[in-house]
């Protein structure tokens, strides 16, 4: 991973708010962009800085992000060695982000930067993480159909009702973001996942513009990622604090299989019937057997894991202490 900055940027000792945003083979939109974001932030009444990461891109584009950080003090540039995805870009944006708050937007120009005074008037409000809801989208409906059902399915498994979760503008409190831990396409679960920690989270309708260049990097292979994921968070938001009531979940279906076996070989011993029949009933039994307790084991040794974890524990006692006795040092909100 490469870094670049601004030597005026990195003079910045002050920043309040952080501007992250992925970009892979976006060298036609990206200087648009940033021209856009500057513009907005020439309103705001204290320091900020642009966070601009290249996921592994194959054209201009990190040529394009050094010349730009010559050009405007508040860019930083990141350059990952290869395509990663974009919650991994994200995640090493919220790592060299030095704002109090973090707002996240896409590098395709649909997202609106002069937007993001909205969401950090929603924020002032009290709120940790506010959430773009694109009301009048402008994408194909192969994208919008998917993502809508997506959408009501996260929204009900998770208790955390969103209009839009893959809406990647929003605006984050440091704190609540960059404690989680984030892989495959998480970046549009982040809501959900601050949730565990208190975040108070709330959404606001937001512009969204056609696509201007180049084509979009989600496909029907990313649909199947999603829902994979919907399944993998459904899993940390209801069990990762108590993994052992999970697992003994699981068990249950292994342990009805095994008494099920257990009385169609007792009953082939009693009555005697085909001979082999109670040996292969007899085996059955114990698999099942075997599998539920195994998961049981493995339940347990989770909890273990949970109780010396520091996101079950250490980390959350600094978030609620930061919650109560921090104060911003740039500005109020």
């Amino acid at each position: 991973m490469s870094t670049i900055a601004g030597e005026a940027g990195a003079a910045l000792n002050c920043i309040f708010l952080s501007i992250v945003v992925p970009l892979f083979n976006e060298d036609e939109s990206v200087e648009e962009l940033v021209a856009r974001i500057v513009d907005v932030g020439g309103s705001f009444e204290f320091a900020y800085e642009i966070i601009l990461v290249d996921d592994g891109s194959r054209d201009r584009t990190w040529e394009i992000i050094e010349r730009l950080a010559n050009v405007y003090p508040v860019l930083r540039g990141i350059k990952l060695r290869r395509n990663c995805g974009q919650t991994p870009a994200m995640v090493a944006g919220f790592d060299n982000a030095k704002g109090e708050v973090i707002v996240t937007l896409d590098g395709d120009l649909q997202n609106d930067p002069a937007d993001i005074p909205l969401l950090l008037g929603k924020m002032a409000e009290g709120y940790d993480i506010v959430s773009g809801w694109r009301v009048d989208r402008k994408d194909h409906s192969s994208r919008v159909l998917p993502s809508r059902v997506a959408n009501a399915i996260i929204s009900r498994t998770t208790g955390v009702h969103l209009h839009d979760y893959g809406c990647s503008l929003k605006a984050y409190r440091a704190e609540c973001i960059k404690c989680l831990q984030a892989y495959g396409e998480m970046h549009r679960f982040f809501p959900a996942l601050a949730s565990m920690t208190g975040a108070h989270i709330t959404e606001v309708p937001v512009n969204h513009q056609p696509r201007k260049h180049g084509v979009s990097k989600y496909g029907f292979d990313r649909i199947f990622k999603v829902f994979c994921d919907i399944f993998t968070i459904n899993l940390i938001a209801k069990f990762s604090s108590n993994p052992l009531k999970g697992f003994a979940l699981s068990s249950i279906p292994f342990f009805s299989l095994s008494l099920f076996f257990g009385v169609l070989c007792a009953s082939a011993l009693a009555f005697q019937w085909t001979e082999g029949k109670a040996l292969f009933f007899m085996v059955s039994c114990g698999l099942g057997l075997m599998a539920a307790v195994h998961l049981i084991v493995l339940g347990l040794l989770a909890e273990l894991v949970v109780n010396v974890s520091d996101l079950s524990h250490t980390q959350l006692l600094k978030l609620t202490k930061k919650s109560i006795d921090g104060e911003l040092t740039c500005r109020q909100m």
